[in-house]
């Protein structure tokens, strides 16, 4: 598992809606939060809008992935088709 200096660097917001900083996530971490669902519930980072997820993720090892409110904002015709 990653230092606290490793995972985002000191003092960083991880979630900026409820101010709250990558040390206290890693501090839930350490602490035993094993999932976002722990880590929100721990520090209440993820429980507004959301787009910080894929940074909690990441500081969890878990592979990002999109956020939902994100990807329904985004029209089908503006996301490029697949090369194939």
């Amino acid at each position: 598992m990653l230092s606290l200096n490793e995972r985002n660097g000191p003092g960083v917001f991880a979630c900026i809606c409820r101010a709250v900083t990558s040390d206290e996530v890693g501090a839930a971490i350490d602490n035993g939060a094993a999932t976002v669902a722990a880590v929100a519930k721990a520090t209440g980072a993820c429980t507004r809008c959301g787009i910080c997820r894929d940074r909690i993720r990441g500081m969890l090892g878990e592979q990002p992935q999109p956020c939902p409110r994100v990807t329904a904002a985004v029209p089908a015709a503006a996301v490029p088709a697949a090369a194939g």
